[in-house]
């Protein structure tokens, strides 16, 4: 019965009235509408029947708790929360008072037994649980999961004061998520599975999307269940756990630290809500960070694997005694100034570099300048030894090396004199030739 069909509603008279007022109620209705005259006389027969009238009397007692909220049409409008305020309120025994006092004044005999009470109170939720199970049908996922959500976040704040209708809104929407739940967690599966043999952005990204859509859609079951005081999550603990351990197999078995961070950091987003989880999570991405920090940054790999390259490559063309002298000078110009200066620059001008391990970089570079230069001061060219040596000292100092630096000061103040003396005997040709055999007197006494 809904509380249009109510007969009392029907014939417009209200508990308190007669018998008397009842028959010549429906007598003028049926003269007035001849076409409605079953439905009145219907509606007398009930209200005239001390039984069959609980059902009408129990709606018109309720009817003004719940009037607004029924001819709501959707859960925006439906307030679930006064609704189950409202419904934890009625008690049976009250409500028979109600009756039997309204029964005092209209002259029928009072109710006795409470079946009939029970009963409509049982009807009644059944009339929310259906309207609320209506709303989540023809609802859209995404505002079916948001209010869902900011339900579950009201609720958390009661502190478990709430009754059964919050229950059946709960229980009903995991009813109608189940299956987006199970396909979600489906794929999130399958790129798991991808994710151990190619960790790429692709299903990275994905399992990122998955598990937003997973989380969001399942997080307002989780908070009812710890509004209850049962903590039972077991589904979602699955899920993180899983993509916990692909992590973990990440890092172990691929040594890889970025990839898991990643990871991590997204289980963070999605999963902290659970205390269980939020320590663990916690935990893990301190430690993944610390390995991160004391772990050389690939871009540095990378840099440094480049200057060995230029440092072999010096090792192998460049010679330190005499008649190679030529081969330094076509090494100075035809490789190292024309490529391997280059490459040098291009391998530590990157600024995601660790500043330990651009020091790192600087000392490679400076030792590379100091090799080459030391290798041109076994040619006739002092002005382009004295050129690498000016080159290895910024370098040097931006190591912070304290015995490079000294050396490479050392190396730019001994060639700036013997390059200025050069310059001043110039024009003196036996002076000349006398300056390069100091000079290499020098060299060997410095070595």
């Amino acid at each position: 019965m809904t509380f249009e069909e109510n007969p009392f509603r029907v014939l417009n008279v209200s508990i308190y009235d007669t018998k008397a007022t009842i028959i010549e109620r429906a007598d003028e209705l049926s003269f007035e509408d001849p076409d409605r005259e079953e439905i009145f006389e219907q509606a007398r027969t009930i209200l005239l029947n001390p039984k069959k009238r609980i059902a009408a009397e129990f709606r018109e007692i309720t009817a003004p708790h719940f009037d607004t909220c029924r001819l709501a049409r959707t859960l925006d409008e439906f307030d679930i929360s006064t609704v189950d305020r409202k419904f934890s309120a009625l008690k049976v025994e009250n409500i028979r008072r109600q009756i039997n006092a309204a029964r005092e004044k209209s002259k029928f005999p009072a109710v006795q037994d409470t079946s009939a009470i029970k009963f409509e109170l049982k009807n009644l939720h059944d009339e929310f649980r259906r309207k609320i199970q209506d709303s989540f049908k023809h609802m859209n996922h995404d505002k079916c999961v948001l209010l869902a959500n900011d339900f579950a976040n009201a609720i958390v704040r009661t502190e478990g004061k709430f009754g059964i209708i919050v229950e059946d809104f709960f229980e009903l929407y995991r009813l109608e998520m189940n299956p987006f739940l199970e396909e979600t967690t489906e794929q999130i599966n399958s790129l798991l599975d991808k994710i151990k043999s190619n960790v790429g952005k692709k299903f990275l990204d994905g399992l990122t999307a998955n598990v937003i859509l997973f989380v969001s859609a399942k997080r307002p079951l989780d908070k009812f269940s710890i509004a209850l005081g049962m903590n039972d999550f077991d589904d979602t603990e699955k899920i993180f756990y899983k993509i916990r351990n692909v992590a973990i197999k990440l890092f172990n078995e691929k040594d890889l630290i970025d990839e898991p961070l990643k990871i991590t950091r997204m289980l963070e987003k999605n999963f902290s809500y659970l205390p269980p989880l939020a320590e663990l999570i916690r935990k893990d991405i301190k430690f993944l960070e610390d390995t991160k920090a004391r772990r050389p940054t690939q871009f540095f790999l990378d840099a440094k694997a480049a200057l060995d390259k230029i440092q072999q490559e010096l090792d192998k063309n460049l010679h330190f005694e005499k008649g190679f002298e030529r081969a330094n000078l076509i090494f100075y110009e035809k490789i190292f100034k024309a490529q391997l200066v280059f490459d040098l620059i291009r391998a530590i001008n990157h600024k995601d570099f660790k500043p330990a391990e651009l020091k790192e970089l600087n000392a490679v570079a400076a030792v590379i300048y100091l090799h080459m230069g030391t290798a041109l001061t076994w040619t006739r060219r002092a002005d382009l030894a004295f050129d690498c040596f000016k080159k290895a000292l910024p370098y040097a100092e931006s190591s912070g090396d304290i015995k490079l630096i000294s050396l490479a000061h050392k190396r730019v103040e001994e060639w700036e004199k013997i390059n200025k003396q050069i310059a001043a005997n110039s024009n003196d040709s036996s002076g000349c030739i006398w300056w390069i055999i100091i000079i290499v007197i020098l060299i060997l006494l410095t070595r």
